[in-house]
This record gives C-alpha cells, structure tokens and sequence, in this order.
C-alpha cells in the first residue's frame, strides 16, 4: 500500500497487545483484535512478533535520527545565526519547522506500523473481516 493509504487505514478494530520478555526482548502477542477473536496466537507469534520488533526498533532509529540531525543541522545553527544577526524570528521559524518535521516524522511512523497491521489483518482474515483461524 500507499504512504497515504496506510496513514489513513483505519485500523480501529485491532488491538494489538505484546509483551516484551525483560530476558531476551523477544515479543509475545497477547491481543491481534477488539473483539477478542479465538485465534492461535503461538502461530501469530511465529510469524509476526519478528515483524513487530522490527518496526518498533524501525520506529525509536528514526525518532533518534530526527533528533540528532535536527538539533545538529537546523537548532543549533539557527540559535548560533540568531543570536549573531540579532533576529528572533529567525528562531521562531526555526520552531515551527520542529513542530512540521516532527508531525511528518510521527506520520512515517504511523505508516510503518500501519503495514504490520494491515499485513496481519489480510492474513488474518482474508480481506473478509473474519478470522480464517480458530484456536484449537
């Protein structure tokens, strides 16, 4: 799918619960959907606690990035000319193009762990909206 497509999957009937071994980190999902549907989660968690950990590690490397290359690219020389040319605004532009990327960064985000949901949610259901598997 679509950058825009997975932003704006509504994704609303999923629920998705993991927990994090404080042992090993790996990830153990508890909950796929809202409506607690019988499923087998120990083939959930086969095929998609790798992919889940994946994303969420995806996830904090871009969060750490943008705060890197933003405070060492764009904050800090924008203070540094501020402060040299004596211009406020300059700054004040600067902190509303933070808010921008921030928002923009947080969407990439959304979008990334939007396509491990909508991936489980085809596989899960068939593009049906019910579930192919039952727990035995």
């Amino acid at each position: 799918m679509s950058f825009f497509k997975l932003l704006t999957w509504n994704n609303g009937h999923m629920d998705l619960r993991y927990r994090e071994n404080s042992y090993d980190g790996n990830l153990k999902i508890t909950n796929v959907y809202r409506d607690n549907r019988s499923l087998d989660y120990s083939e959930i968690n086969d095929k998609y606690a790798s992919q889940i950990k994946r994303a969420q590690g995806a996830i904090n490397t871009y969060r750490m990035a943008m705060l890197i290359l933003f405070i060492g690219l764009v904050l800090l020389p924008a203070i540094v000319l501020g402060v040299v040319q004596n211009n406020i605004l300059l700054v004040g532009a600067i902190v509303i193009y933070s808010i921008v990327a921030y928002f923009l960064v947080e969407a990439y985000n959304q979008t990334v762990i939007n396509g491990v949901l909508y991936e489980m949610d085809q596989d899960l259901t068939g593009g049906q909206g019910t579930p192919k598997q039952k727990k035995k």
